[in-house]
This record gives C-alpha cells, structure tokens and sequence, in this order.
C-alpha cells in the first residue's frame, strides 16, 4: 500500500510575486529614509545658528558690535573626507579661534560649516551662515539667519544681503502670492541645493 504525501509549497510564480511587490516597496521607502536621515542632519544647522544668533544679540548688547568670523569654519578641505558630505567634521582649534570673541560653538563634530558676517557699513546686522552637503549629491546647501538692521517702525533698512554672497532666504508661500525674505529665523536658501 502506497501513502499519498500531501507536499504543500509556494510556487515559483508566488515567489516571484512577493519578490516584485518588496521590490516596489523598498524603492518607495528608500528614497523617503535618505531624505529623512539628510533632513535630521540639517536640524543640527537650525539649532546651531540659533544658538549662534543669541551669541550674537548678546555680544551686541554688551559690546556694541556683532561677531565677523571672516569665512566658514570648519574649513571642509581640512575634514578627512576634503569636502562637504554626510561625514561630520571636527570643530578644530583654528575653528574654535574664529568664534572666540563670540563664545559660540557647536557641541561636537557638525555636518556643516559655519560663518557669521556684519553685513551693515554700521555693523548694526549679521547673518549666520551654514554650509553643507548633508544629502550627498555633490550640491551644497545653505541655512541661513539673517538679523537686518530695522528703523524704529520695523521697517528693514539694511543687511539682507551680505558678504557670503547670498541674500536673505525666501517664502515662496506667503498668502499673497508673493515672495518675502525670511528674517530673524533659520532658514533654507533655496536657490542652492534644496531637498
């Protein structure tokens, strides 16, 4: 007497479906877990310059002036890899020297390197500056606080453009269709690399 064994099992044509559909999702979630990570990685350029803008404010009120730091710091040739990218750089004693008489730095290795510029003949505005290539295409990018100098009516005078060579970032979304400068707040520069 034979026994009759019931082997049960996917079909290569099954696989081959489940295959394509990991397929599809993992060339969906892909592409959205790289913008996440470079996303996290630009949050360390809003919170760096905040802080670097409050440094600024301060300075001011004590010594009446705002903080030049001349260029961006770290140098990106100095990092390991020479250039920006999503590797961290180390913040150096040559970077640290740039930023003494403001007392600012960041805590750690950054993505991004940093610059403060006086940007009214009067030195009654500054802008922070960060660059960097937190996504890795090659493109970098800039985040931007830009603190102009205001007439007593709030009216802005002077310093949205600086010596950096960029101006100030713009809302392409304000309700009237037009386009204003973002003042007083980090901000992308979305002429250069935006993700």
């Amino acid at each position: 007497m034979r026994r009759h064994t019931n082997q049960s099992g996917f079909t290569l044509v099954e696989l081959m479906i489940v295959v394509a559909i990991i397929g599809v999702l993992a060339s969906i979630a892909i592409p959205s877990f790289l913008t996440y990570q470079a996303r996290s990685r630009r949050a360390e350029s809003y919170s760096n310059l905040a802080a670097m803008a409050s440094a600024q404010k301060s300075l001011q009120a004590t010594s009446g002036q705002y903080h030049d730091s001349g260029t961006s710091w770290p140098d990106p040739a100095s990092s390991p890899q020479g250039a920006l990218g999503i590797h961290t750089m180390q913040w150096d004693p040559l970077s640290e020297a740039a930023f003494a008489d403001l007392g600012w730095a960041p805590e750690g290795s950054v993505f991004y390197s940093y610059m403060s510029h006086v940007c009214c003949p009067n030195g009654l505005c500054f802008t922070g500056s960060a660059f960097g290539d937190v996504d890795g295409n090659g493109n970098p990018a800039a985040v931007m606080y830009v603190s102009p100098q205001i007439d007593g009516v709030g009216n802005v005078i002077a310093g949205t453009e600086c010596p950096s060579g960029l101006p100030a970032p713009f809302d392409f979304g304000t309700p009237t269709g037009a386009y204003g400068k973002i003042l007083n707040q980090a901000a992308t520069h979305g002429t250069l690399d935006n993700f």
